[in-house]
């Protein structure tokens, strides 16, 4: 409950939900959010690898919005990929984004024209 409070204590809302076993609470929020936000102007930004969420932020493209998503690349839904070239764009948590303090244990490929060896010496 302290984080609950801490967040008001910041001026967000935290908004409890429930539901039964078999629903995926948080998905269907954030499902809901996005049909919300289709009928509201401004970018929109998801926080997610899911491809449950791929039908929604497609539903938002090809409007004047930005639409991106960030999540690590190795395991975004390749959903997300395909609609790069109807706008959207994707971050990498890590390299894009910067969350971390610290270097990540991730194995992943990079594209030659992104390669700096001075960041492995």
């Amino acid at each position: 409950m302290a984080f609950v409070q801490a967040l008001k204590a910041m001026d967000y809302e935290p908004i409890p939900l429930s539901g039964d076993a078999s629903t995926k609470v948080v998905d269907v929020a954030i499902q809901r959010t996005l049909q919300a936000l289709a009928h509201r102007p401004g970018d929109v930004l998801l926080v997610s690898h899911d491809g449950d969420f791929l039908a929604d932020i497609e539903a938002l493209l090809d409007t004047d919005r930005r639409v991106g998503v960030v999540a690590f690349t190795e395991f975004r839904n390749a959903g997300f990929t395909a609609l790069e070239s109807r706008g959207v764009q994707t971050f990498d948590l890590e390299y894009a984004v910067g969350a971390f303090n610290t270097r990540l244990p991730r194995l992943r490929v990079i594209p030659i024209e992104e390669f700096d060896p001075a960041a492995y010496l």
